[in-house]
């Protein structure tokens, strides 16, 4: 099986890459560039093909789906935006959130043998509405109310894949994934808001304090139980719903974060901020979401979290090149 990973040199990208390739599949990735070199080398990703393309390209699109046959396709290709690419280049995000959604299935339908398009979306889409009563976003419960840009234009791309997809009577699935932290998350450029735990890490390793601006409680997901559930939701034969949520399943917070990493690293240091005190971590977020459900995942497909964070921070500091332990 090819499967085509739009995206695929971003942070999820690279994640289910490696995941999917350790399942046995032959891995394209389609992106704007291919991941630097040093990544590209790793022995995780040996045998992954990359094409260089634009998601609101159609003849790059096309380049792509020919370097199969592709019988499974991830989009993951977005623009996570903060609130100044808001401001400044709100046409940019929409082109590319929405329209190269469009693009991307309108090239789909015309191909035979495609199996499965999973889209990946996010948390993003509930903004900060309120939970079901379990106190949990719930797929069939709750409702999108999204409070940004991103949010908006992925619930939007959302309604399109699965409408195109109804049309052309392609099998189209919605991955909502929480915060995601861990392994091969990088500095790129297109990732406005990189996670509070790996700003966290790299202070660690240059021997900076930190100082939090709350506790940053979240159901976290590590990026290798990220790409399972992912891998989950491409490869079962069957599937009884249209979206699912993928998440860590339990909450954690950065406080823990920062303890594990103490352990690790013995001269670091980190508090809390006090009142009007400005943080050295950025999190885009004003307040807390509440967590996602991933009940439904879990009845259909089986999947259950493997990495607590304990169990993540072992694995993503063993992971580090030598270099970065520096």
């Amino acid at each position: 099986m090819t499967i085509l990973i739009t995206g695929g040199a971003g942070f999820v990208g690279l994640a289910l890459a490696e995941r999917l390739t350790a399942d046995g599949r032959h891995v394209v990735l389609f992106d704007r560039a291919p991941p630097p070199a040093d990544i590209l080398a790793r022995p995780e990703l040996a045998g992954i093909a990359c094409i260089d393309g634009d998601i609101r390209s159609s003849g790059d699109i096309d380049r792509a789906l020919d370097a199969g046959p592709i019988e499974t396709i991830i989009h993951a290709a977005a623009v996570t935006p903060n609130e100044q690419r808001e401001r400044i280049d709100p046409r940019g995000i929409v082109d590319v959130n929405i329209g190269g959604t469009v693009n991307l299935m309108e090239r789909a339908a015309t191909r035979k043998g495609l199996k499965r398009v999973v889209m990946l979306s996010s948390v993003a889409v509930y903004g900060f509405s309120q939970p079901a009563a379990s106190g949990q976003f719930e797929e069939d419960l709750s409702h999108p109310a999204p409070a940004a840009l991103y949010g908006i234009t992925k619930v939007a791309a959302e309604q399109a894949a699965l409408r195109i997809g109804h049309l052309h009577a392609l099998d189209v699935r919605i991955a909502r994934l929480g915060p995601v932290y861990g392994r091969w998350e990088l500095q790129t450029g297109v990732r406005d808001a990189l996670s509070p735990h790996y700003q966290v890490l790299r202070a660690a390793l240059r021997g900076d304090d930190v100082v939090l601006p709350r506790d940053m409680r979240a159901d976290w997901i590590y990026s290798r139980d990220a790409a399972a559930g992912i891998a989950r939701i491409c490869q079962a034969q069957k599937l009884g719903h249209a979206i699912y949520h993928v998440s860590g399943g339990t909450m954690s917070d950065l406080p823990g974060w920062c303890r594990l990493l103490t352990s690790r690293f013995a001269s670091f240091r980190w508090r809390l901020a006090n009142a009007g005190e400005p943080a050295t971590i950025v999190y885009n977020l004003p307040a807390d979401r509440a967590p996602l459900s991933i009940a439904r995942l879990s009845q259909d497909t089986g999947f259950r979290p493997a990495y607590a964070p304990e169990q993540a921070a072992a694995d993503y500091l063993s992971w580090l090149a030598p270099e970065d332990k520096q």
